[in-house]
């Protein structure tokens, strides 16, 4: 199969049919319709998500994802008159890498962490237990993906402890989680801002977490939402 090729819905519901049938291996579906064995198990991983995710309400969910940025950030498109080049600037030392680890639900961000470096599994722990646990309650559902460092046994009991449950994303696809959405909208505005030194940096993240709104929120999980999106 290569890769980005995009199949029809009508492809899609026949293959899922034909697996759930029980009488055909993953292997010989895959044969059968000339699409790779990968991409028949995505389908049926993202099928059984949709499943759960039905019987689950939406304002009950909060989806958990780190992503980076540095003082590099600059904007990737510029206006100039007709004729003229549009000019930026940027660091020849752009310093260290600081990671954001963020839950959000339908309503806002709920925890945050910023931190210079990279994630961990001791560092996400610490966030879980921490940061996280102090706003979880019976009623919610986190949504996180399988990075292997999201998968330790300490952070599924941390987070059950609270009565909250833990499932993840199926594997390749963040279409179906409302933070992707989210960190698009605050590295925007990073580069909109374009801090230099450390201390802008943490007042631009700040201004950026501010300036998303709860429509923001409401449309992201809408078009994520797995009850309605083309699995």
């Amino acid at each position: 199969m290569q890769t980005g090729k995009a199949y029809s819905l009508d492809l899609r519901e026949r293959v899922i049919a034909v697996y759930q049938e029980g009488k055909s291996t993953m292997e010989e579906v895959a044969k059968r319709f000339a699409v790779s064995r990968s991409w028949v198990n995505n389908k049926q991983l993202r099928l059984e998500y949709q499943l759960i995710m039905w019987a689950i309400e939406t304002n009950n969910l909060v989806f958990i994802d780190e992503s980076g940025t540095n003082l590099n950030m600059a904007r990737t498109y510029a206006r100039a008159k007709k004729g003229r080049r549009a000019h930026s600037s940027k660091l020849h030392n752009k310093g260290k890498n600081l990671t954001i680890i963020a839950a959000v639900a339908i309503k806002g961000v709920i925890a945050a962490l910023s931190f210079f470096g990279s994630n961990n599994a001791i560092t996400f722990l610490f966030y879980v237990t921490e940061v996280l646990v102090p706003h979880l309650n019976d009623t919610m559902v986190v949504v996180m993906d399988n990075l292997n460092l999201h998968c330790s046994d300490e952070v599924r009991t941390a987070i059950e402890n609270t009565g909250a449950k833990l499932i993840f994303l199926p594997t390749y696809s963040p279409d179906l989680s409302p933070i992707e959405m989210f960190w698009s909208k605050v590295k925007s505005i990073l580069r909109s801002t374009a801090p230099r030194i450390t201390e802008q940096l943490h007042a631009a993240i700040t201004l950026a977490f501010n300036s998303i709104s709860e429509s923001d929120f409401f449309g992201w999980f809408y078009e994520c939402d797995a009850r309605t999106t083309l699995i």
